[in-house]
């Protein structure tokens, strides 16, 4: 999309459809106006600064006097500022680029919006582990009240068949926004769950029952974290860290280690068990 568009007969209703997904500036001017000229100058150089993120339209009235009767234009310059298909506000006059500043910032998309609309592009390319930060902080930046970042979060992990974050990130979610769509997330995670319990699992959980002893814990939260049932095989190894941090020599803290390294600090159990692991070292 090209960010600054000269506005005419031809393009004003492609323009005025593109407002509804679009914020944008409509910029009514004369160009034998010197204040005109000025403010135009000031918005080029926002939409530079603010690149993608709103739509400059310049209307030259002396060339489209049907569009500014339309907008019932007193005054030139004059700019209006439409934000999902709707005017919010408008400018007579020339304003200093501050007062211009603000004025913009009720338009343009929030921080949050911005991330999760990058994100939307890493999915389409099904680049998960670039959206995955995307979503969390978008998510995060709404202190975790935006139910819609939460569940797109959720549904990328379980796309990479990572069922534990995606109940994790579930679970935060206020009962008010649990609809068929987080319904549907958990039978999808319990469909994970039901895939990941492998007869190697299986056998090396009996095996622990009868012998409970450090090498089959090490092997057991090795093949719960290859199959992405990482919380089972943290809280398995933070069991017998609570009792002696040396614990197989050492080994079950490497491997808890090593397990929430390769998870990332993204996944958002990582933290929790990291706290756990720190408490018990002070």
């Amino acid at each position: 999309m090209n960010p600054i568009i000269n506005l005419n007969e031809n393009n004003f209703n492609d323009v005025i459809q593109m407002a509804s997904e679009t914020p944008i500036v409509f910029h009514f001017m004369s160009p034998n106006e010197p204040q005109a000229l000025q403010m135009e100058t000031m918005l080029r150089h926002l939409s530079d600064e603010f690149k993608q993120q709103f739509l400059l339209a310049i209307i030259n009235c002396d060339e489209q006097p049907m569009i500014a009767a339309q907008f019932r234009i007193q005054a030139i310059p004059s700019c209006y500022f439409f934000k999902d298909g709707q005017p919010v506000d408008a400018i007579q006059g020339l304003v200093s680029e501050q007062e211009l500043r603000l004025r913009l910032n009720n338009i343009l998309p929030k921080e949050e919006e911005l991330k999760f609309n990058q994100a939307l592009e890493y999915l389409a390319s099904e680049q998960y582990e670039l959206a995955l930060p995307l979503l969390k902080t978008a998510w995060e930046l709404t202190n975790q009240k935006n139910s819609d970042f939460a569940l797109l979060y959720a549904e990328t992990y379980i796309t990479m068949k990572n069922g534990e974050a995606a109940k994790t990130i579930l679970s935060q979610i206020p009962l008010q926004d649990r609809d068929s769509r987080w319904n549907g997330l958990q039978a999808q995670i319990e469909l994970l769950e039901q895939a990941a319990d492998s007869p190697e699992i299986q056998q090396l959980q009996a095996d622990y029952q009868k012998n409970k002893s450090p090498e089959i814990a090490i092997k057991l939260a090795n093949q719960l974290h290859q199959t992405h049932r990482n919380e089972e095989a943290l809280n398995l190894l933070l069991d017998w860290l609570k009792k002696d941090l040396a614990a197989g020599n050492g080994e079950i803290k490497n491997q808890f280690l090593s397990i929430t390294a390769a998870i990332g600090h993204n996944d958002p159990i990582v933290g929790k068990f990291r706290r756990q692991f720190y408490s018990l070292l002070y």
